[in-house]
Formats: structure tokens, sequence, C-alpha cells
């Protein structure tokens, strides 16, 4: 497999690294034009604690940690996900980027053609801006939290670096899928 930062040809690239299982679709409304960026992420802690609990039905997921309704959030500010990592690892936060998670989702065999990562051992989750939502140059990263107003303890289910940086202007939609796999190893 070949690694991509980027496609601009209208359709997602066909040979994809299996680690880049994030996918931002940004689309230009003027031209029509798609543009594929793509990164790796790494479930946190936090984030695996959840799923634990999840897969063996525990009930009472704790406030801070109830991801499947978690939001995402980008950022422009450079830093190495960590798996101890909470929103205080989350460097120079886009604040107006914060956005719950499109309905139906999280779901496993994503049927959207955009989502490179969806499978039907993967968890697909969805976040979409229309062109007013917000603008920013240089988004690098994001992560998904679950809390309307994050402080720095804040827990996150994962946190994520694209290959290269974005941008977002005022003419471009962006859907965000983040997909975690579940290989069990």
């Amino acid at each position: 497999m070949i690694t991509l930062t980027e496609s601009s040809n209208g359709e997602m690239p066909k040979d994809l690294d299996p680690n880049n299982n994030i996918c931002a679709v940004v689309k230009n409304e003027i031209t029509g034009e798609k543009r594929w960026w793509f990164g790796s992420n790494i479930v946190t802690n936090d984030g695996d604690i959840y799923y634990a609990k999840k897969s063996a039905a525990t009930p009472g997921i704790a406030t801070n940690e109830n991801f499947v309704q978690g939001r995402a959030e980008l950022r422009t500010g450079t830093v190495t996900p960590a798996k101890g990592d909470a929103y205080a690892q989350v460097t120079t936060p886009v604040t107006a980027s914060r956005k719950t998670i499109e309905s139906n989702y999280p779901k496993t065999d994503d049927q959207d053609t955009d989502n490179s990562g969806r499978g039907a051992d993967a968890v697909s989750y969805k976040y979409y801006w229309n062109t007013s939502a917000f603008n920013a140059t240089g988004i690098l990263g994001g992560c998904i939290h679950d809390n309307a107003s994050p402080a720095s303890g804040t827990k996150l289910l994962t946190h994520w670096t694209f290959a290269a940086s974005f941008s977002k202007t005022a003419n471009d939609t962006l859907t965000l899928f983040v997909n975690h796999t579940m290989n069990g190893v």
C-alpha cells in the first residue's frame, strides 16, 4: 500500500495505507472539486476503557466518557498524539469546529463511499460542517471528546494528526470520518 496525504482528482484514492483511518473530505461548493486528506489516529486509554465497557454491555458509562455522543474538534497546533492524551494535549484547538456527530453514527459497515476506512469490523464516526460553519487554515489534526465546553482534563476517545495540513474556507464543506477497526490483538 502507498500512503497518500491528499487527492484532488475528484475521486477517492484507490490505494490507501490502512493506517490512514482518518479521512477528511473538503468539497469546494463553487467548483465541485473534492479533496481527500488522510491521517492516523490513536485510541486513547480512556477510549480503550469505553470500548471495553461497551463490548461487555457494562451499564453506566460515566460523564466525560460517553463517546457515542462524541464531539469532534479540529486543531492547528503540532503535537504527536499519545495513549494518555486528554484535552490539554489538543494544541491550538479550532473551537469553532467543535461539532456533534451526524445522526445514525457511530455505525459499523458504513456505506458512505467517501469514507476510506469503512468496513464490517470498523466503527465509523461522521461529522459534517457546511460552508458557514467555520474557516481555518493549517488544520493539522483533531480529537473526539464528549464535552460541550471541554477543560484540560476532558477525556478523549481518540486523537489524531493528518499527514499534511489543509484549510477550510467559506466556499468549502468538510466531512470528517474517524474509523476504528477492531482487530482484537
